[in-house]
Parts: structure tokens; sequence; C-alpha cells
């Protein structure tokens, strides 16, 4: 890791993290964790995401919130909730990491089912929206005022039968671009994604069955660029892609 990060800048900070219970999101969590920030654990599986925060606890004496949310299924509504009960509990809210995602089908679009195809686009885009929307208010009050967008190269360079996965990360990286120009100035959101590599994750390898798992990089290894920008307060990085 980059020797110029401040490892203290993180401490006490509040970090809400979409996907945590699993891959990346999993290690980001614990990744913050150790560096002394509180983190919002923000997953589907229950289960998963208390064995996360035992694992916070036990292994790196951390703090978490579990924020167990289906993103499918909720609306503005849920997500405004969401943010009332963070800052009653924390009174701001440092950053937001969008790292949420769902595969659905590999598929020709011919073949493509709709309800999964609206499924996908909820999980992988409209969550994004509705989340920033509901805690813009209290990222904005914080000292971090930061926002990380998980991006996909398929949708950097979108492949055939990617479908709705493909068009979703590709609309997600356009809503960053867009989400970054819209905060330009230094007193807003610091805006930036984060492309990671080819990483051993249950959405790669369920999208490439007969590749070399082994060969992928682990979720651990890839949560650098994600510190970087949350540990050098500035908007040098404002809407590039790490």
């Amino acid at each position: 890791m980059n020797s110029k990060i401040n490892s203290t800048i993180l401490h006490e900070k509040t970090i809400l993290i979409t996907g945590a219970s699993r891959g990346i999101g999993r290690a980001l969590s614990k990744a913050c964790a150790s560096q002394g920030a509180h983190v919002i654990a923000c997953g589907r599986n229950v289960q998963d995401l208390e064995i996360l925060s035992d694992e916070i606890e036990t292994e790196i004496t951390g703090l978490s919130t579990l924020l167990p949310i289906n993103l499918a299924t909720a609306n503005a509504d849920d997500y405004r909730i969401v943010a009332e009960h963070i800052g009653k509990q924390f009174g701001t809210l440092d950053a937001v990491i969008l790292n949420a995602a769902m595969l659905g089908e590999v598929t020709p679009c011919d073949n493509y089912s709709l309800k999964t195809w609206i499924e996908v686009f909820q999980v992988n885009l409209h969550s994004a929206v509705m989340l920033l929307q509901a805690t813009q208010p209290l990222l904005k009050e914080s000292a971090l005022r930061t926002v990380i967008f998980t991006l996909a190269s398929e949708g950097i360079a979108p492949k055939a039968n990617w479908g709705a996965y493909a068009a979703s990360k590709s609309a997600l990286g356009a809503f960053m671009k867009i989400y970054a120009l819209e905060n330009s100035n230094s007193e807003q959101l610091r805006v930036a994604g984060v492309l990671p590599p080819p990483t051993k994750t249950l959405i790669r390898m369920t999208a490439y069955p007969a590749e070399n798992h082994d060969m992928l990089a682990k979720p651990e290894a890839v949560v650098s660029p994600y510190i970087k920008l949350l540990t050098q307060p500035s908007h040098a990085n404002q809407g590039n892609i790490l």
C-alpha cells in the first residue's frame, strides 16, 4: 500500500459499504475497520453479516453496525429511513462505498428474462441513486465526504451475452461521472470509481466457471485503491477510475 496513505484518518469515521457480506465488500469492511473506522455493513444475508461482524470484533477489535437490506426490493422510503437511523446514531456519514452487484443471466438479450433484467438494474444502478439521494445531506456535513463506486470491465467494454450486468455497470459508470461533475466544487462530495482486476468473487466464478479461479486476485489484494481514495481527502481524483 502507498506509504503516503494516512493510516489514522479513518479513525472513528463512519463508512457505509454495500455488498459487505462477501467478496470485495467483505475485505473492504475489514480493511476499514482495521484502520479505526466504524463500518456500516450493508448486505442481504444476515448470517453472513453476523459472521463478518464477529470477525471484525474478534480479529481487529473493530466496530461495525449491520444493515440487512435487500437492494432488489428496497424503495426510496426504505433508504430515507436508513439515512434517518444513521443520522440519529452517528450524526453524520463520512463515506459510502457502492460495491453491491448482481450478475443476472449470461445469455443473449433476446432470451433475457425481463424480470431479472429489471432486478439487476435495481441492484446495480437504482439502489445507488436512491442511497445517495437519501444520504447526501449526511455526507455533505462529514469530514471525508467520499463516495466510491465499484465498476466492472464488462461495463467499460461490453461483451456479447453480458446483458443487464454490462448495461447496468456501464450506466453506473456514467452516473459516477455525472455525480462527480455535479460535485466538482472542493466543498462538495469527493466522487471516484474503482475498477478491480479479475477477482475471486462469487460473480466472477459464476460467470466464468471454467476459469482457473486460483489465478484470480483475492479480495484482500484489491482494496488498496479504495483505501487510497478514503485516506487522501482531496478532489484530485474527482471522477477518475482507479
